[in-house]
């Protein structure tokens, strides 16, 4: 009885070491959630501890106040992933940017309404955290 109970127990803490989710590759990729899409810009909310994106901007559309905000100016390429849904996507980007990103579809005449201050190059794009997903890549 006692053997049977050791074996049983052995077999659960050996399971519990062996998870799947141990099995997945530390994932570099950033939850960002699509707060508005602009015509010249797409504004993300960062769903990271990390500080990189203006600390404290509100959407002057809505009055909502974010954190880890940040702008990135290629509309047409998160459009090919999210059909202009707001949604979260999961990115990883070179560095913040302060200078202006052109994107490489149409040029926007319009002026964005109070964007946030960080600007970011996206090197990945997906529509998944770490899984085999449509990516753009950089």
């Amino acid at each position: 009885m006692k053997y049977t109970t050791l074996l049983s127990l052995m077999i659960i803490v050996l399971m519990a070491f062996s998870s799947c989710e141990k099995c997945i590759p530390d994932c570099d990729l950033v939850p960002a959630k699509i707060i508005r899409y602009d015509c010249d810009r797409v504004i993300f909310q960062l769903l990271t501890n990390t500080a990189i994106g203006d600390p404290d901007w509100q959407d002057v559309q809505t009055g909502q106040r974010y954190s880890n905000v940040v702008s990135y100016h290629n509309t047409c390429e998160i459009a090919k992933l999210t059909n202009g849904e707001k949604q979260t996507l999961y990115v990883n980007f070179i560095e913040p940017d302060m200078d202006p990103i052109v994107g490489d579809c149409y040029r926007c005449q319009a002026i964005s309404q109070a964007p946030p201050q960080t600007k970011v190059h996206l090197k990945t794009i997906s529509t998944s955290a770490c899984e085999v997903a449509p990516r753009i890549g950089m």
